[in-house]
């Protein structure tokens, strides 16, 4: 932020992103005027006393929930396996890269619409991509997935011992 210029900025992050903005808040409290935090997702354990009681619009919301691990969490998949195979695709190939999230803009902002940009605008659209684009970083972006999901003390509190079952 500070070869942009910005002294002060604010945080907005989804899912893995939702602990990186938190973070980032402890780093630095004197320049980051807000944090913003969606979509720290918990599934359902399995258990059927779980779900009951839940209202028709609790269902409809477990039902979106269930479709979206079923058939939207490919990208977590590949970016928490592969992340450095799709790094080179994105890296290398602006069309890859455009695709890759213009296709998350549309699936995770309002899926009924035509067109991604119909979602979110073309100029965020485009914003949001370039920043990957220019800055090189989906394949530190998608190492993030990699590095959570491979160990055990990625997320947990300092001073934590997580070295037990590791060995």
């Amino acid at each position: 932020m500070d070869r942009l210029g910005c002294g002060s900025y604010g945080v907005q992050g989804t899912g893995g992103g939702a602990w990186t903005a938190a973070e980032m808040g402890r780093q630095a409290p004197d320049r980051i005027v807000g944090i913003h935090v969606n979509g720290l997702i918990t599934f359902p354990s399995g258990d059927p006393a779980e779900c009951e009681g839940l209202t028709g619009s609790e269902q409809e919301r477990l039902a979106r929930l269930e479709d979206f691990q079923q058939d939207k969490m490919g990208f977590n998949a590949i970016q928490s396996t592969r992340p450095q195979t799709l790094a080179y695709g994105l890296h290398d190939s602006p069309v890859g890269q455009l695709a890759w999230i213009a296709e998350k803009f549309k699936e995770w902002t309002d899926p009924a619409t035509e067109l991604p940009e119909d979602a979110v605008g073309r100029d965020r659209l485009l914003t949001n991509i370039g920043v990957y684009w220019f800055s090189g970083t989906a394949g530190s972006s998608a190492n993030l997935y990699y590095e959570a999901g491979h160990d055990a003390g990625a997320w947990a509190p300092p001073g934590t011992d997580t070295t037990q079952g590791w060995e």
